[in-house]
C-alpha cells in the first residue's frame, strides 16, 4: 500500500455476493474524497458503513477486522468523474453559450448550471455502475 493509498480499517459488518460492508473503527476522513457519497453512509454511532465491491467477499467471515484500501488511479478517476469534468462542461457550456450567442448575457451562466444540474442527475443514476470501478484491496488485520 502506497502513501497515496486510500485506506480504511474496520469490521466486515455485512457479506453480500461480490460486496462487503465494513464499519469502520472511527469517522472515516474522506472530506477529499470525490467518491464519498458513493461508498459510505453513516450509522447511528457516528461511523461510517462502507460498502466496497470485491469479486472475493466469500473469502470473507463477518466479523473480521480488515483494511481496505483504494489506489490512488481510483481516487483520480473519481476526482475526474466528480470535480474535473464538471468544470469543464460548465466552462465549456457557459463560453460555448456567450460567444455563440452573445446576447444570451447573464442567461449563459444559468444554461451552464442547468447542464450541471443534468449532469448531476446523471451521475446519480450512474452511482452504483462508478462506484464498481473503485478498485479496492481488503486484507485481514
Amino acid at each position: 500500500m502506497s502513501k497515496e493509498d486510500v485506506s480504511h480499517r474496520g469490521v466486515i459488518e455485512k457479506i453480500e455476493p461480490g460486496y462487503l460492508v465494513i464499519r469502520t473503527e472511527e469517522a472515516c476522513k474522506c472530506d477529499g474524497c470525490a467518491i464519498t457519497a458513493l461508498c459510505n453512509s453513516k450509522d447511528g454511532g457516528g461511523k461510517e458503513l462502507l460498502t466496497i465491491d470485491t469479486p472475493d467477499a466469500g473469502a470473507y467471515a463477518v466479523g473480521q477486522r480488515v483494511e481496505a484500501c483504494a489506489t490512488s488511479g481510483s481516487t483520480l478517476l473519481a476526482a475526474w468523474w466528480a470535480l474535473i469534468l464538471p468544470t469543464i462542461i460548465f466552462a465549456g457550456v457557459t463560453l460555448v453559450c456567450r460567444f455563440a450567442w452573445p446576447e444570451t448575457g447573464g442567461w449563459s451562466l444559468a444554461i451552464g448550471f442547468a447542464s450541471l444540474a443534468l449532469y448531476d442527475f446523471l451521475l446519480y443514476l450512474k452511482r452504483r455502475h462508478l462506484a464498481q470501478k473503485i478498485k479496492w484491496k481488503v486484507r485481514v488485520i
